[in-house]
């Protein structure tokens, strides 16, 4: 009877010890499945890029300072705004400062004259000018328009949207023309004028300017320092001015806070 006794309290505690162990065992695998781990691997940074491009479209106002009351310029209409543009790499320094050097640019002064004025070649080979004597019923206008080639060389700051930049230029000439029209009534007529081919202009300019632009848009000033017509050849010491509105690429400044963090990629385990 003892020995019965000591076999059922022992089959009893086996069975109460097989059927706790698929419990324990089904808790470690909730417990395995549960476990996760992140691993963290940060994305190599990107390489920078040392040069991009840029372009500027300008709309300028011309103006001929020093000129003599002859061919003093007006002041209404259009008729002394006229477009450039440039287009040239840079290299940047930094996050935001860069130097620009000139590759293609085109720049057009015209100069609405406030009187009628011709321009003629005098018998010596300079330019001569006078004001012509038309009768009140005639209303006239008299340009002078001289295209460029343009070599720019800038330096200044793109950051978030902001432009700032001083600048060099060289010019070589590449047309001259002078331009009068006449209208009496509904009668209009015109006279184009390529003379002798520079109007004893300097064909070589240089000068210096600056612009302040942001979001795309500004204001430039560009100033020859060197004079317009040859020594002896026409008036002295005349310097052509231009003034007026840019536009360019705002979207070319500093990266983005996108490019410039390290991209990360969580792996999980």
């Amino acid at each position: 009877m003892h020995v019965k006794k000591v076999f059922l309290s022992f089959s009893l505690a086996a069975s109460l010890l097989w059927a706790q162990q698929p419990a324990e065992e089904e808790s470690e695998d909730k417990e395995t499945q549960t476990e996760e781990y992140e691993l963290i691997i940060p994305s190599p940074p990107k390489k920078r890029n040392f040069f991009d491009w840029t372009e500027y479209g300008e709309i300028a106002y011309n103006r001929f300072l020093g000129a003599p009351d002859t061919l003093r310029g007006s002041l209404e209409g259009l008729g002394s705004i006229k477009l450039n543009a440039n287009f040239f790499p840079r290299l940047r320094i930094g996050s935001a400062l860069y130097v620009g050097l000139g590759l293609v640019g085109a720049a057009i002064r015209e100069v609405r004259f406030e009187e009628p004025v011709r321009l003629f070649r005098t018998e010596g080979g300079s330019l001569g000018y006078q004001i012509d004597s038309l009768p009140s019923a005639v209303r006239a206008k008299s340009k002078l328009q001289l295209g460029y080639y343009r070599f720019p060389i800038e330096l200044g700051v793109l950051y978030k949207k902001f432009h700032l930049a001083v600048f060099g230029y060289g010019e070589v000439l590449l047309w001259a023309k002078h331009k009068r029209k006449y209208r009496e009534g509904s009668s209009l007529s015109r006279s184009v004028e390529y003379g002798n081919r520079t109007f004893r202009t300097d064909p070589l300019q240089y000068g210096v300017g600056a612009r302040i632009g942001y979001r795309g848009v500004g204001v430039f000033a560009a100033y020859s320092l060197s004079p317009l017509w040859r020594s002896g050849q026409g008036p002295e010491n005349v310097q052509p001015l231009q003034v007026g509105l840019y536009f360019f690429d705002a979207s070319s400044g500093t990266a983005s806070s996108a490019r410039r963090k390290a991209r990360s990629t969580a792996v999980r385990w």
